[in-house]
């Protein structure tokens, strides 16, 4: 009985020793092996690089893509107001696609018309040509006297508008800027363009209206240099065409010089045509002139 329990004490013995030995290979062949180094890595930097990384391959690509959109807006935009002046040109009341008819000449409608336009002799020797001095005069002429009142000459400049004078005991008249505006807009349209600016003529004393803004008014010169001349002209309002939206008043011009005196190159004999169109507001407004010669 005793032997067996000795035996089985010997066998526990022997093998505690084995499992001793083994462990004590293993941790010699352990640290035998070679070391290994180990760098800790941090997170933030990783992705920190990969964002410059993605940014700098976006960042051209965003580039073009906003050039892209400037462009496009800039043309929307030049397209668009284009659009918008052609329709607010064309924009009118009544069809544009009617047939072309006469008119009477002696109608109330084309003599009103003919009246906004038409010219004297002086009228054209003191401005032949038909530019922004006269579309300023011919607004001017449409203000009627009772829109005109006596005023002073404060704040007229005298040498601004030679030769005309604003001073001593000369008493001029003056209406609000406001009429001059109204009158343009009537004669030529709502969006033709607008600047205040003195009214004459500029080879004779013809207008003489002094823009002052500080006062908002147009006041009087006074012109003692008035020149004689010694032309007349023939004019005959030979016909007026309706078309649509459109109404074209032709108009015969003949100069003609008196004791002999010749007229001047600047003044053509011949056919001159006057378009009108007709506007939102009911207006039949000037639109162009243009000549044409008879022989």
């Amino acid at each position: 009985m005793n032997n067996g329990v000795n035996n089985t004490n010997s066998n526990l013995y022997n093998n505690q020793n084995m499992v001793g030995s083994q462990v004590n290979y293993n941790n010699q062949a352990t640290n035998t092996s070679s070391p290994v180094i180990s760098t800790p890595i941090n997170n933030k930097d990783v992705q920190e690089v990969k964002f410059i990384k993605q940014k700098s391959k976006i960042a051209p690509f965003l580039f073009f893509i906003i050039l892209i959109l400037i462009a496009y807006i800039g043309y929307s935009y030049l397209t668009n107001k284009n659009l918008i002046e052609n329709l607010t040109y064309n924009c009118t009341p009544i069809s544009s696609a009617s047939e072309e008819k006469k008119l009477d000449i002696n109608s109330t409608l084309v003599k009103s018309l003919y009246e906004k336009v038409e010219t004297n002799i002086r009228e054209d020797v003191a401005q032949p040509e038909w530019n922004d001095t006269m579309k300023m005069y011919l607004a001017y002429r449409q203000i009627t006297d009772d829109k005109k009142y006596e005023s002073n000459c404060n704040l007229f400049n005298q040498s601004s508008m030679d030769p005309y004078t604003c001073s001593g005991n000369f008493i001029p008249l003056a209406f609000k800027q406001e009429e001059l505006e109204l009158q343009w807009k009537k004669l030529y349209g709502e969006h033709t363009p607008f600047t205040f600016a003195n009214i004459k003529l500029d080879y004779d004393c013809i207008g003489g209206y002094q823009y002052i803004p500080e006062r908002k008014e147009y006041v009087q010169g006074y012109c003692s240099s008035e020149k004689a001349t010694s032309l007349r002209a023939n004019k005959n309002l030979v016909e007026a065409i309706s078309n649509g939206n459109t109404i074209i008043l032709k108009e015969e011009v003949k100069y003609i010089g008196i004791e002999g005196i010749e007229v001047p190159n600047y003044l053509k004999s011949g056919y001159y045509y006057y378009n009108f169109r007709l506007d939102m507001n009911y207006n039949y407004v000037l639109v162009s002139r243009t000549y044409q010669p008879k022989y």
